[in-house]
């Protein structure tokens, strides 16, 4: 594990300071503070997201970006059609959704960048599951949430 988080802290340290130096320039004082700083960061990154082994897949990202991409503009014309139409067709509901993705960090990425779809909420459920607000309780919410979570997990390669 010493390794291992020796690696990860020289990747967040140089991920820290490539931020920095396109913020802030390549200045003598700049990358001084920037060395200190990006420091200070790793170490606080490292203390609140402990490295693991999982990997990210990046052949299987691009497909992931993509369905993302063409879903989050889906549902977001469906979202406007729906509140601009009369009478609004809409059946607002929190409902329970199983989910693949193991409870953590990797549950609370995946809730995040399903709540950027529009039309959906996800909220905290429990073990195995989670709840999601949604514009309509009669849409397939569970099924396109399932198909979400399998290329999640593609992409992260994090399997419970």
């Amino acid at each position: 594990m010493g390794a291992l988080l020796r690696a990860q802290g020289l990747r967040r340290w140089l991920v820290f300071l490539l931020a920095w130096v396109v913020l802030a320039g390549a200045g003598v004082v700049d990358l001084l503070a920037g060395v200190v700083a990006s420091g200070l960061a790793a170490c606080l990154s490292l203390h609140l997201l402990p490295p693991s082994h999982s990997r990210l897949n990046l052949a299987a990202l691009p497909e992931f970006c993509g369905r993302f991409a063409a879903r989050a503009l889906l549902a977001g014309v469906d979202a406007a059609r729906r509140a601009l139409s009369s009478p609004l067709r809409l059946q607002p509901g929190i409902l329970p959704v199983s989910c693949a993705v193991p409870e953590g960090a990797g549950r609370d990425l995946f809730r995040t960048l399903s709540s950027l779809q529009p039309g959906t909420l996800p909220l905290p459920g429990g073990v195995g599951h989670m709840r999601v607000h949604c514009l309509d309780t009669r849409e397939p919410v569970a099924a396109s949430l399932d198909a979400d979570a399998r290329a999640f997990l593609t992409v992260t390669d994090r399997h419970g």
